[in-house]
């Protein structure tokens, strides 16, 4: 006798039953709308790529979060970290096909080998936007103003868009005699700031610079003001792109109250070189729910030439379970809008009829498949959510009328048949 596997599934990985799927396909579906609007072209890379073109890329904890293994052939081989780098390889092999500047944008799984934890998971979807062969600021400003539409649109009353520039760091790390080498690994600690607090960031640095230096940067970066004060403050460390950038996301309508400077914002991955981003939703802890910047020389990893490109990656699973702690996806249903029922007698004919009718007119409609008792059709209908039921029985029939019943309700209403499509679009369209 064969033994039966536990169903199971890897820690860090979930299954999506079909109500989970439609708030997630309408989440995705209005980032999706977003992108396409701003004149994003979509793209799509492997999930699997040689282990030489993600590894190295990320810094030092991407290397360890990086799933790589040799697959039968001997191959070192990488599941897909994110998708900028990807993206950087596809532009190198295709530069010559492609318009420049190239804007797409990719909605796909990416894998990590992290701890999971609340709104962190090893499997998770990215939805990833990129301008790539511009160095004009006005790119990040699109950027920024996309940022600010997707969460709008999604509902968010109170989100923030954190900024700050890789430029401006290494003029702050600079004037505290940090070499360049030094200042990716200070990078990384500032990274850790809103993680692990001051203290633990300038003992962490003091392997690099002491700790009187250390104190006196973290004091920099967490200057206080407005944006544009802040901005006046650091000056002398060159935050020239910062009030650029600024007067951008004016011109872009993006209200101040979604916009905050933050100079101890970092970034931990290595290639950012100008302004980078990260999102937060206030009312719920979850950490950063989309992150991005500039890059100046990716795709030279690839090729001779430079492409400087900008982008951010909005991490969709972050977003879904922020919407539903905020009750913004109380609404989302499954597909179906409407329901025929299924008697036992000579009535299989009319019923196929009316619902490819409406089927055809564009509303959502399945059939009951077994002649079982109304009652059992209607707890059916009430499970998967479904607004209306439609009763064609031999009564109905013989007076060419049906029965239309509202679930949420329980009221009915006869109608003549020939008015079944036009009065459901009043309440499905």
């Amino acid at each position: 006798m064969t033994s039966i596997i536990t169903p199971k599934i890897l820690k860090g990985t979930r299954d999506f039953l079909p109500q989970e799927m439609a708030k997630r396909r309408y989440v995705m579906e209005k980032i999706r709308s977003v992108f396409v609007n701003f004149g994003y072209d979509t793209i799509e890379t492997p999930a699997i790529e040689y282990a030489e073109t993600l590894l190295g890329k990320y810094g030092e904890e991407g290397n360890k979060l990086t799933y790589s293994f040799e697959d039968n052939g001997g191959r070192k081989i990488a599941l897909r970290y994110d998708q900028t780098v990807p993206f950087a390889r596809l532009v190198a092999a295709n530069s010559s096909d492609l318009p420049m500047p190239f804007k797409r944008y990719q909605i796909d799984k990416v894998w990590r080998a992290d701890k999971p934890a609340k709104g962190r998971y090893r499997e998770f979807v990215q939805c990833d936007i990129d301008i790539i062969g511009t160095e004009s600021l006005l790119s990040e400003g699109e950027v920024a103003r996309v940022m600010y539409e997707v969460f709008t649109r999604l509902g968010f009353s109170n989100f923030v868009i954190k900024f700050n520039s890789r430029k401006l760091i290494n003029g702050m790390l600079g004037s505290f005699k940090i070499s360049p080498e030094q200042q990716v690994a200070v990078i990384r600690m500032l990274d850790k700031l809103d993680k692990i607090g001051k203290s633990a960031v300038i003992k962490e640095m003091s392997s690099f610079i002491s700790k009187e230096d250390a104190s006196a940067l973290l004091q920099i970066v967490t200057v206080e003001g407005t944006n544009v004060e802040k901005a006046e403050k650091l000056g002398k460390f060159g935050s020239q792109e910062i009030k650029d950038f600024l007067a951008i996301c004016q011109d872009f309508s993006i209200p101040e109250k979604n916009l905050s400077f933050d100079p101890s914002l970092a970034r931990g991955l290595d290639y950012y070189t100008g302004i980078i981003f990260e999102v937060y939703i206030p009312d719920v802890a979850i950490g950063a729910v989309c992150a991005g910047g500039r890059y100046a020389d990716l795709c030279s990893l690839f090729c001779e030439k430079k492409f400087s490109g900008v982008g951010v990656a909005f991490g969709f699973d972050r977003i879904v379970l922020a919407m539903e702690e905020l009750k913004l996806l109380a609404e989302v249903r499954l597909n179906s809008q409407v329901m025929m029922t299924n008697f036992d007698g000579g009535e299989r004919k009319k019923m196929l009829e009316l619902a490819t009718r409406l089927q055809s007119a564009g509303i959502n409609t399945e059939i009951y498949f077994e002649t079982a008792k109304l009652g059992k059709q209607f707890k059916y209908a009430d499970k998967k959510e479904i607004p209306f039921v439609v009763i064609c029985g031999p009564e109905e029939i013989a007076r060419q009328e049906v029965t239309i019943k509202v679930m949420k309700t329980g009221k009915q209403k006869t109608i003549p048949q020939s008015q079944l499509v036009e009065y459901l679009n009043g309440f499905t369209s």
